[in-house]
């Protein structure tokens, strides 16, 4: 017998090709579901994650499912997994959940962090997890582009080329910036689903327009032509955090 599970986990990605399973690659995916075959005595255990965070990208709050073996308690799993996974995987929590629960297709809502450092020459205790940022930026001018973002958009002009799904109207409903601390900002988005690359290529473009190099109307702009050539550069993976999954 079998029941499902909800898994919470959170990682630092940057040894990772991204969640996603990949022949031949280190994965989160991957590595989660080595130790579940491990405790299922090298029996397959399919694990599905609510976000495929890309390479470098780290979750906080990443949430996943699985079927496990019933005779495993949910304490026991957990204590079990936290065992088994490296140092750079953590298991938050394990907790039954109905047989119909799925991480990704029940997620209501999703939010990324965008971490920015711009402390001169740039802090090392952080470099893993903070884009740092070496030009000057307006800070007024990025509060500006992101109050232009929120609401029910076609965000095809935020979009990567490898981005696949047809339908790529999404409703994001929270843009902002707050300070962590007097040199280092974090830029924050809610929405109901993310494109592939969204939000880096928005955080890139935001960047541009408080460097100087766009007004804050460009933002409007792409989302209005979905031109992806008007947009800016795809910013560093290893500034994004996953940090909430919502159901």
């Amino acid at each position: 017998m079998a029941r499902r599970v909800r898994i919470d986990l959170a990682y630092d990605g940057t040894a990772y090709e991204g969640w996603q399973v990949q022949p031949g690659r280190p994965t989160v995916q991957g590595v989660v579901e080595a130790c579940l075959a491990r405790l299922h005595g090298g029996t397959p255990v399919r694990v599905r994650g609510a976000g495929r965070t890309d390479s470098g990208v780290h979750a906080r709050g990443q949430v996943a499912d699985a079927l496990v073996d019933e005779a495993l308690a949910d304490a026991e799993l957990t204590h079990a997994l936290r065992a088994l996974l490296p140092e750079d995987i953590r298991a938050l929590r394990v907790a039954t959940v109905p047989e119909t629960f799925h991480a990704r297709h029940d997620a209501r809502s999703k939010t990324y962090a965008y971490y920015i450092d711009r402390s001169f020459p740039g802090d090392p205790f952080l470099a893993r997890f903070v884009h740092h940022e070496r030009r000057s930026l307006d800070l007024d001018a990025i509060d500006a582009a992101l109050a232009l973002i929120p609401g029910k958009r076609d965000f095809t002009g935020f979009a990567s080329s490898k981005c696949t799904v047809q339908d790529r109207v999404r409703t994001l409903s929270v843009a902002r910036r707050e300070r962590v601390r007097s040199d280092v900002d974090v830029l924050v988005f809610t929405a109901d689903g993310f494109l592939t690359h969204m939000v880096r290529n928005l955080v890139g473009t935001v960047l541009d327009v408080g460097a100087g190099r766009f007004t804050p109307e460009r933002v409007a702009e792409v989302l209005a032509t979905c031109d992806r050539r008007l947009a800016g550069p795809t910013a560093p993976a290893r500034g994004l955090t996953l940090e909430r999954v919502s159901y």
